[in-house]
């Protein structure tokens, strides 16, 4: 009996330093993650070579670190997704680019693959890190929190504006800058994706009347910024994450779910939003704001909107001459110029539509497993809305499904995915959606344990 209770105290002395090790490490990938995130918005969306060699040698850090936590916690514990697969399929058709040379530039595939690579790593990490409540719930904070700095910072610099980000950087290539970004288009994007955790959080009940007011505040100054930015892509793709949102309160918790509950509350809130918002931008009068708004009007005569239909027209020739694995990816400012059938003495850099670019760039073989990523991702962001009210985990799965429906509207009319510090938020609010959670009481059992 006493060596018996001997062996257990030692056992748990043993435990004990690897679990402390464990927990450490894992609040460091936390942490990590966030640090990452919120670095590229403020590094330009990482698009300069500096800025992109520190996410590439970050992800990999980080991955190191995940597999030292499971090391130390005795085993090599992979939870799934089902998302990796039409990503592996996906990458292999990169890999048959590079490896047999199907590629217009190597040069730019291969480093556009390292950098895809990336995203897979960070899609891998939010897998593995964000399944419990706790971090989960840590990081929807930081999302609306960050996002809300980051609106007033743009506000801010919009009002007191040298023409220089940060007051102190020039404008070199002639874009329209708002916050951190060349083209507001970019931030308009990035913020699509921050705005439905404020909202969410500002629906649910956990955070209190004054929490839930507090989040409203952050909802409608982020917001107002997508509008202040100017980006008319921004603002279709904001209404329709509301028209989702809307479909969801109104008839999804009644329809798809077969739940009679009505959501008049939260409802209240949207339409609250919407006006407080309109009154915000009234008060506030930006320049431009209302001549943007009306070419929604007349979206055809737009001269910005005729020439992204025409870049479509010619991208659509490239992929009949090379319709199976397509030019490479990454290779679509190199190939363009030959098929452009306008004159113009811009630089087109990217097809302003990130479905024909991937498209022209991996050819129909690519296409189909990028679009049935994107299928499996929807279907379970559908299937997570059902306990959203209720549960911590499945709410902030539902901001993360609005911000991937933002982007992807989006995306049809400019390139986001191209910036890589709006790819690598898609890819992680997608590993959000589709992740696979721990059960709430267990979750919070533990939390409540290591506490």
């Amino acid at each position: 009996m006493t060596k018996h209770g001997l062996t257990e105290t030692s056992a748990l002395v043993v435990l004990r330093p690897g679990s402390r090790t464990r927990e450490i490490l894992n609040w460091t990938l936390v942490l990590g993650l966030c640090a990452v995130l919120g670095f590229g918005p403020l590094a330009f969306g990482v698009v300069q070579p500096w800025s992109i060699c520190v996410l590439e040698l970050a992800v990999p850090s980080l991955v190191v670190i995940w597999a030292a936590r499971e090391t130390a916690s005795g085993d090599f514990h992979i939870i799934n997704n089902h998302l990796y697969i039409p990503m592996a399929l996906f990458a292999s058709v990169v890999l048959i680019q590079i490896s047999f040379r199907l590629t217009a530039y190597w040069y730019i595939t291969w480093t556009k693959g390292l950098l895809w690579g990336c995203y897979a790593g960070l899609f891998f990490l939010v897998s593995q890190v964000f399944h419990e409540r706790r971090p989960l719930f840590i990081f929807g904070l930081f999302c609306a929190g960050y996002g809300f700095l980051l609106a007033l910072f743009a506000i801010i610099q919009q009002f007191t504006s040298n023409g220089k980000i940060y007051w102190v950087v020039p404008n070199r290539h002639g874009g329209w800058i708002y916050g951190p970004y060349v083209n507001h288009a970019h931030y308009a994007g990035l913020m699509e994706m921050l705005v439905p955790f404020a909202l969410v959080f500002a629906l649910t009940n956990w955070a209190g009347r004054s929490g839930r007011s507090f989040f409203l505040f952050a909802t409608i100054v982020m917001s107002s910024t997508i509008f202040l930015s100017q980006s008319l892509g921004g603002m279709i793709a904001f209404a329709a994450e509301l028209a989702v949102l809307s479909l969801v309160l109104i008839r999804g918790t009644r329809v798809l779910f077969r739940s009679s509950r009505p959501a008049y509350g939260e409802i209240a809130i949207v339409i609250l939003l919407c006006i407080v918002l309109t009154l915000w931008l009234a008060w506030l009068r930006p320049a431009g704001l209302v001549d943007r708004l009306a070419r929604l009007l007349n979206p055809i005569s737009d001269a910005g909107v005729t020439g992204r239909v025409a870049i479509v027209r010619d991208s659509l020739k490239m992929l009949r001459d090379r319709p199976v694995l397509g030019w490479g990816l990454g290779t679509f400012p190199v190939v363009y110029p030959v098929y452009r059938s306008f004159f113009t003495n811009l630089w087109v850099n990217e097809a302003h539509n990130d479905f024909v670019q991937t498209l022209v760039e991996t050819g129909v073989v690519g296409f189909t497993f990028a679009a049935s990523f994107l299928v499996l991702l929807c279907h379970k962001g559908i299937h997570n809305l059902k306990h959203w009210r209720s549960d911590t985990q499945s709410s902030i799965a539902l901001a993360a499904f609005l911000g991937c429906i933002g982007i992807l509207v989006h995306s049809f009319f400019d390139f986001n995915l191209q910036i890589p510090a709006n790819a690598a938020f898609f890819f992680v609010l997608s590993a959000l959606v589709t992740a696979r959670f721990s059960n709430s009481k267990v979750s919070h059992d533990l939390d409540r344990m290591r506490g």
